[in-house]
């Protein structure tokens, strides 16, 4: 099973769950809240390595964020073995608050291949706010498994978009 985006007990205790009976219906909502959170933002809420497929050496915005730290780039060569381009090839640049690779050589890596970045991405604590978002999720989807209820309609929680719009990586243009 996937990490819990939020210890369980706190969310019990934000919610005001007294029962354990509960438990696993509960994480597994903490967890879904916690996939759609970071499908929607682009953001990793916990730090983990991140692999991506660049083409050729062309600059590289990494796509998941917060806080990514290249660590290695990789290419085959014309023998087809794996070579880890030197460290003083590339470097990070930031760009309105998003680190940017940019590559400084001329190796060619083998045709139909494409270089590799390695990077780690995530918070490292997860902000208060997208933990509020998860409990809200979480709490609405606990309470009201329907989505939806006969006296009112209206979305369930409405904090929950304000939030994720201060949060997300993803500009129009990105």
């Amino acid at each position: 099973m996937a990490s819990l985006p939020i210890p369980l007990d706190v969310l019990r205790t934000r919610l005001r769950v007294e029962v354990e009976s509960d438990d696993t219906d509960l994480a597994t909502l903490c967890i879904a809240a916690g996939e759609i959170i970071a499908r929607e933002t682009g953001l990793a809420l916990t730090r983990t390595i991140h692999t991506a497929s660049i083409v050729a050496w062309r600059d590289y915005t990494p796509k998941v964020q917060p806080d990514a730290v290249v660590s290695t780039v990789t290419y085959q060569d014309d023998a087809n073995v794996t070579q880890t381009l030197p460290i003083s090839q590339w470097y990070v640049t930031m760009d309105d608050e998003m680190p940017v690779l940019h590559f400084d050589t001329t190796i060619v890596p083998k045709l139909n291949t494409q270089p590799l970045v390695y990077y780690t991405a995530g918070y490292a604590q997860i902000p208060h706010s997208l933990q509020q978002c998860i409990v809200a999720l979480v709490g609405s989807w606990y309470n009201n498994p329907e989505a939806s209820n006969v006296a009112s309609l209206a979305e369930v929680p409405l904090s929950y978009r304000y939030i994720l719009s201060q949060y997300s990586a993803r500009s129009p243009l990105r």
